[in-house]
């Protein structure tokens, strides 16, 4: 077995484009739902997911009742990944639990010289996060798909608008790095050395910067905790995580089958990429970085949302966004968030006259597909 490491999926989607057998297994590009039936191999239908997955299974990339990446994980999603000395230094023992209380660690953590959030936006998926997010903002795990209820997703008086409106506000505020960082990998040093305090992200990225603390640091002081309250409650996304896919073009796709399922049935490997085994018959170990979420979870002090399924309605959604142009790379994020002149921080004119552009934009292809809502 040869194993290649690529930093996005921009580097797989040549092979593909042109049907080159070279790859056969490959995990995590930030695919459309087409783009997953185009390039992988169907796994299994949504059925036998769900008989060995659970209800875990109806959120892996499915389209038309087939599953394309198999995800044999399952994880707390888009949480605060922090470095635990750094907040302490701060003055806190833990990340506040209100959206208020959190803007003030954030503005004491920067005083400090620190970067409060790192956003980094090399790669797209970062920006994914907002997307996650808008369901603690409202409570509600349906809110990206409900963009098809409104025809202002965009605006701040929508639950996805308010989350990225919220996002730019920590922008304007100064709570992300002032420059973009060249790679991923210099991303996580800056919360494992303590330049930075925090990620917002899912609970795989912990190991990885847990592995990059300085010599002679303990890696547990890289935690895990939920979001705020941000107004509907405090939750955490409990999301399948891990997945892996078979292309389309390999001529070794038994192998690769096999391959996969290897890694499903090691609950030891699944725990130490940060994740649950979550396959039936599968006796899973729950790695310590979960403990914090846990123990509020057991007092009620967090409630568990499941990430929701690809249903009717948020493949609707997505194909809306797509056709106005607004899906690909998570542009319907950064052409609002770079709207935004951090010289003029108070002046929200352009950014408001991009989120009706945005509007616009999402109502005419809407209209055009004639889709809608459905209950």
């Amino acid at each position: 077995m040869e194993l290649n490491v690529v930093t996005n999926e921009e580097e797989l989607r040549p092979y593909f484009q042109v049907q080159d057998d070279y790859v056969d297994v490959y995990t995590c590009p930030n695919w459309s739902l087409e783009e997953w039936k185009a390039y992988a191999e169907p796994y299994c239908t949504l059925e036998e997911g769900i008989e060995l997955y659970g209800e875990y299974a109806k959120a892996m990339p499915n389209v038309d009742g087939y599953i394309y990446s198999i995800m044999p994980g399952r994880a707390y999603n888009q949480a605060v990944v922090y470095n635990e000395e750094v907040i302490k230094a701060a003055g806190y023992n833990e990340i506040p639990a209100t959206l208020e209380k959190f803007n003030e660690m954030c503005e004491k953590i920067k005083a400090m010289g620190i970067i409060p959030i790192v956003l980094h936006r090399v790669e797209n998926w970062p920006l994914a996060t907002v997307q996650d997010f808008a369901i603690y903002v409202s409570g509600n795990p349906t809110v990206f798909a409900e963009c098809l209820k409104t025809e202002n997703p965009f605006s701040d008086t929508s639950p996805f608008g308010k989350t990225i409106k919220m996002y730019t506000e920590w922008k304007a505020k100064g709570f992300f790095e002032p420059e973009v960082f060249p790679d991923f990998g210099a991303a996580m040093d800056s919360v494992a050395y303590g330049r930075a305090a925090m990620m917002l992200f899912g609970s795989w990225v912990v190991p990885q910067i847990q592995g990059r603390v300085p010599k002679g640091k303990d890696p547990s002081i890289i935690k895990f905790a939920p979001a705020p309250d941000f107004g509907a409650g405090r939750y955490v996304l409990a999301a399948p995580a891990d997945n892996w896919a078979i292309s389309k073009f390999s001529k070794n796709k038994e192998a690769a089958r096999m391959f996969i399922e290897y890694i499903a049935n090691d609950s030891q490997f699944i725990a130490d990429s940060g994740f649950i085994a979550n396959k039936k018959g599968v006796k899973p170990i729950v790695p310590e970085l979960y403990a914090i979420i846990d123990e509020m979870v057991e007092k009620g002090e967090c409630k568990v949302i499941l990430q929701p399924p690809n249903d009717e309605n948020a493949l609707n959604n997505q194909k809306v966004l797509e056709e106005a142009g607004l899906y690909a790379d998570y542009k319907y994020v950064g052409l609002l968030f770079d709207a935004l002149d951090i010289t003029k921080p108070d002046d929200w004119s352009e950014y408001y006259k991009q989120a009706e552009t945005l509007n616009q934009l999402y109502a005419r292809y809407k209209n055009e597909l004639g889709v809608e809502w459905k209950d």
